[in-house]
């Protein structure tokens, strides 16, 4: 279903990595001390009444002295590259240094578990790249280990960067101990698609911009008395240890604080929520051999995807076409309103970079309109402007069509009206939730250690104990 974020984590061709060393080949600038810092004359330097300029603080990017910029990613992309040779148009005493990986799908793991772990030596030792795309890399722990500069600080401090221009509720929603320590060039949409049809013929009434888990489970319960015997069960597809997972992943921050090595699973939230999912199992809710299902989650990349995911529904064969809807996935009890998202294209700047002015000036060049207006590859761009480019131009264009090479889907063309847009920028303007999405060995510890809870073998206290003490040991690895 998505073809373009698919062959981005699959069939690629890749050019092998190098050694990376701050600041490249450029050298020091002029301002800098050798550490990455800028050094601020007394006298220019800010206080609190007024405080730094971002300039005083990195330095302005040089305009004639020749200098390079190392970026380091895994996967290959023609987005960066295009960028690239715009930027170095403007910029010719300004070199960006692609570099990424040469792999194939025979060697994508164990090429990709070197790229972790060498990058992570690198950026140890100080010789780390200026630039790096997180989306591989262990983000949070390098958070931890503050090799990362804080982006938010030089947003704020930054009269160029005007924070209206983007989707701020995503870049809040990223903050780490008040920090923003990646920027994404876009980011991905997490929901429910529920059955239209089903939900709108049983007469039940729900709200799902805020609704939690217990509210959920109410609403199921009433769908499940309307539902013909295929539509019983409100979600499937996954054991319980899994969906424990995903809610996991969904509270990332509630249960894990990568920064300061903490764990949080001996708690009330984590007990409730095991037992939580228990109660949907238990009251047939959810099942993980359910034919089909009331709602599904899903994942939306881009727009045009928004409208292939609520339309074909209405193209299946033999009589079992339904109109389909997003909804918003439900929250943990007290959470407030919002939407889930995870963050594409995550683009770290090296604490120590000696080119933090430069590095700082490609990755606000990223983000620019006429970049952003460029970018086809998955996920909804941070740059409101092209969002809204997008948008426009589908609604122009008035149909979406098809991306299944083969099945009923084949040769289809979807309507796209002004309500679908005004539905779907309810989420793009209220995720505010980031979703760690990234396999780790947290996912599998939660998985095999709640399966003891879920068979009747152990309390929610002693799981939560077990996983407690094992995620501590892995945090402090």
């Amino acid at each position: 279903m998505r073809n373009t974020l698919v062959g981005l984590l699959t069939a690629v061709s890749m050019v092998a990595v190098s050694a990376c060393s701050a600041g490249g080949t450029g050298g020091r600038s002029a301002a800098g001390n050798g550490e990455g810092e800028a050094v601020v004359p007394p006298a220019q330097a800010g206080n609190a009444a007024n405080p730094p300029t971002v300039q005083e603080t990195i330095g302005q990017p040089s305009t004639t002295e020749k200098k390079t910029v190392v970026f380091s990613t895994f996967f290959p992309s023609e987005f960066l590259n295009e960028a690239k040779r715009k930027y170095e148009a403007k910029h010719p005493n300004i070199t960006i240094d692609l570099r990424y990986v040469d792999s194939d799908n025979k060697h994508l793991e164990e090429n990709l578990e070197k790229f972790v772990k060498t990058t992570g030596t690198a950026m140890l030792s100080g010789k780390g790249p200026d630039l790096l795309e997180m989306d591989q890399l262990p983000s949070g722990s390098y958070v931890g280990k503050k090799l990362l500069a804080n982006l938010g600080d030089l947003m704020d401090k930054d009269p160029s960067f005007r924070k209206e221009n983007y989707f701020s509720n995503v870049l809040d929603g990223m903050k780490v101990n008040g920090g923003i320590y990646g920027m994404p060039i876009g980011f991905i949409l997490y929901g429910f698609m529920g059955n239209k049809t089903l939900i709108e013929n049983s007469g039940v009434p729900f709200d799902d911009s805020g609704w939690t888990w217990s509210e959920f489970a109410g609403v199921a319960k009433e769908l499940a008395k309307k539902a013909d015997p295929d539509h019983k069960f409100a979600l499937g597809g996954m054991p319980p240890e899994y969906m424990l997972a995903n809610f996991v992943n969904a509270q990332y921050a509630t249960f894990i604080d990568q920064p300061n090595r903490r764990a949080n699973f001996e708690s009330a939230a984590f007990s409730d929520l095991l037992q939580q999912v228990k109660s949907l199992y238990d009251a047939r809710l959810v099942n993980e051999q359910a034919r089909f299902s009331i709602f599904r989650e899903t994942t939306i990349v881009s727009p045009s995807d928004y409208i292939r995911e609520i339309r074909q529904s209405e193209f299946m064969p033999n009589k079992m076409d339904y109109k389909s809807k997003l909804y918003v996935m439900p929250h943990a009890d007290g959470q407030k309103p919002g939407s889930f998202f995870r963050t594409y294209q995550t683009i770290g700047l090296n604490e120590k970079s000696a080119v933090k002015a430069e590095a700082w000036d490609f990755l606000k060049f990223l983000l620019s309109d006429e970049v952003q207006a460029k970018a086809d590859g998955a996920g909804f761009p941070l740059n409101k402007a092209s969002y809204q480019n997008k948008v426009q131009a589908l609604l122009q264009k008035g149909k979406v069509e098809s991306d299944q090479p083969i099945g009923p889907m084949k040769g289809q063309s979807f309507d796209i009206t002004q309500n679908d847009i005004d539905d779907l920028d309810k989420f793009v303007n209220g995720a505010i939730y980031p979703v760690q999405f990234k396999p780790s060995k947290i996912d599998e510890i939660v998985r095999e250690d709640s399966k003891a809870y879920f068979t009747g073998q152990k309390t929610p206290e002693a799981v939560a104990k077990l996983i407690q003490n094992r995620i501590t040991t892995v945090l402090n690895e």
